[in-house]
């Protein structure tokens, strides 16, 4: 089964999106923050897709954790999102994704999928 991990520091928003990925038929790992996102990922959790918040309390943004698991996992597939900032796909490391928060659920989902069947 392919794993998603969401890193989100709202417990509400993280607990139901982790709910819909679920729903989707995705084994989910949750992260409230990006330096709780690394120590999960350094320990051997095999990650298809990680899902990030931007803006994140603590010393590492949604930005500089993709750019720092594209460069140690540079297969794990790299989606964020923001309701504060908005960027466009290319300004994300590996043609990453972003989805302007707030998201519909189905949206979300048809994002994922989009990104898990892309080639490299």
């Amino acid at each position: 089964m392919t794993t998603i991990m969401i890193v989100e520091d709202e417990p509400l928003i993280r607990e139901i999106g982790a709910e819909v990925l679920m729903d989707a038929g995705y084994d989910v790992i949750e992260a409230e923050d990006a330096d709780e996102a690394m120590d999960i990922l350094e320990h051997g959790s095999t990650i298809a897709l990680l899902f990030t918040d931007i803006r994140m309390p603590g010393p590492m943004d949604g930005i500089e954790l993709a750019t720092r698991v594209h460069g140690r996992w540079p297969t794990i597939r790299l989606l964020l999102t923001s309701g504060h900032v908005d960027l466009s796909d290319d300004e994300l490391p590996d043609h990453g994704a972003f989805i302007a928060k707030p998201y519909r659920w189905t949206q979300l989902t048809q994002q994922i999928e989009r990104l898990l069947i892309t080639q490299h």
